[in-house]
């Protein structure tokens, strides 16, 4: 199908869908990727504040993420889980979190939250590289 000029029309309307749909995954990825609360401004400075044991910062635009997190009682600490960040759909996997990450002080955000990045082996499994763990207000 072609318009008046003899441009194939259809060609054009995909390339647009799609660059449409390509928009729109990047900007709903971004706006979700940042754990702070919109409704709480307050708390902006709390977030960057926050450091591990070793004094390392927790904040780094974003990257915190809310999780399920646990107290392992055979263990005596948290265990939290993660999901493959290139396959969202698999189950996540539990991880013990290292005291040194482990932020004891009061969460005034009411959430249990990890900062940290994914890097994987040979065999493409995913080992966690831990920043800040802060647990919920159970925790």
């Amino acid at each position: 199908m072609t318009n008046s000029n003899g441009r194939p029309t259809r060609l054009y309307r995909l390339i647009a869908a799609r660059m449409a749909g390509l928009s729109a995954a990047a900007f709903l990825g971004i706006s979700t990727a940042y754990p702070h609360d919109a409704m709480r401004p307050e708390l902006n400075n709390w977030f960057k504040s926050l450091k591990n044991k070793a004094g390392v910062g927790c904040c780094d635009s974003g990257d915190g993420q809310h999780v399920e997190a646990e107290w392992d009682m055979a263990k005596g600490g948290y265990r939290v889980l993660l999901k493959h960040p290139h396959r969202p759909t698999e189950p996540g996997q539990w991880f013990d979190v290292p005291y040194s990450v482990v932020i004891d002080q009061p969460n005034l955000s009411g959430i249990a939250m990890v900062w940290w990045w994914p890097r994987f082996d040979t065999r493409g499994s995913m080992i966690p590289m831990w920043r800040c763990f802060i647990p919920g207000p159970a925790g």
